[in-house]
């Protein structure tokens, strides 16, 4: 792994800490130019970048990272200090950033931008439009917003049983299934897994979390090999474009569906009930 921050300091702190999650072969330089010559003369896989070390020294940085020939490829997480404006955030997806990690760092949200990072697939808008295009969910979008759309997101892989989120976290992302299916569970007694649903290619999970700010209500694991499209809370809540405005509509209306179902369900159950009952109290007396 590589880390690219002005400060030693901070580079021996991120180092420290991949050290204790069992990460070997740990590389730190203070000068984004330094990156280049490092990645000639060894692979690494992972790149943690500071975001204003980035800014300081080169602005095109990433720019340069992603065109720069005969590079091996290395995926690149962002390290920040404080919350970016939306702006800069997109700017940074757009230019390959994988996954983003706040200082002071913790453990599971290191690993988890990491799982992030290592799961993160190249996704050629030109090749995958035409695939996302067939999904009901993106109906709603012209075929350039659709574009603009699949810039900001990211694509990730999970294999089967992988666990894409567990009850109790913290939701800061949804996701849509492009290929596979996702099998959404909650613990019962914690001893038994009770499945709540099974969603094919094309559905939509995780956005309560994103219209009300609350955390996971239940677990989502991969059935099988699956892809899926994930969009960071942080990125549509830039009210900028037209683009996450008419995705956030289509959120509020898929939810409403789905309270709508759930409603009728509950009505049904209760009418199911109440036959019961007036079944047990006109039962003869023996």
């Amino acid at each position: 792994m590589l880390i690219l921050h002005f400060d030693q300091k901070s580079i021996d702190a991120t180092k420290g800490i991949l050290q204790y999650l069992g990460y070997g072969s740990i590389t730190g330089v203070s000068v984004p130019a330094r990156v280049f010559n490092v990645l000639k003369s060894e692979k690494f896989d992972l790149l943690f970048a500071d975001f204003n070390t980035i800014n300081m020294y080169e602005g095109e940085f990433l720019d340069a990272l992603r065109e720069n020939p005969g590079q091996v490829p290395v995926k690149v997480i962002l390290l920040i200090d404080s919350e970016i404006a939306v702006q800069d955030l997109k700017k940074m997806y757009r230019d390959g950033i994988t996954a983003i990690i706040k200082y002071p760092f913790q453990l599971n949200e290191m690993e988890k931008a990491i799982e992030d990072s290592i799961r993160s697939v190249p996704m050629a808008v030109s090749k995958t439009i035409r695939k996302i295009r067939e999904l009901d969910f993106f109906s709603f979008l012209t075929d350039e917003e659709l574009i603009t759309l699949l810039k900001i997101s990211k694509c990730r892989n999970y294999k089967e049983n992988d666990i894409i989120f567990e009850d109790g976290q913290p939701g800061d992302r949804f996701y849509v299934i492009v290929d596979g299916i996702i099998v959404i569970s909650q613990m019962v007694n914690k001893k038994r897994e009770q499945v709540l649903a099974r969603l094919k290619r094309g559905s939509c999970f995780g956005e309560m979390s994103i219209l009300d700010g609350s955390p996971r209500t239940a677990r989502a694991k991969a059935y099988d090999d699956t892809v899926l499209l994930e969009f960071d809370k942080r990125i549509m809540e830039g009210y900028d474009d037209i683009v996450t405005l008419k995705l956030f509509k289509k959120l509020t209306h898929i939810f409403s569906r789905r309270l709508r179902g759930a409603n009728i369900k509950i009505k049904q159950m209760m009418a199911d009930q109440a036959k019961l009952v007036g079944r047990a109290q006109d039962a003869p007396v023996t």
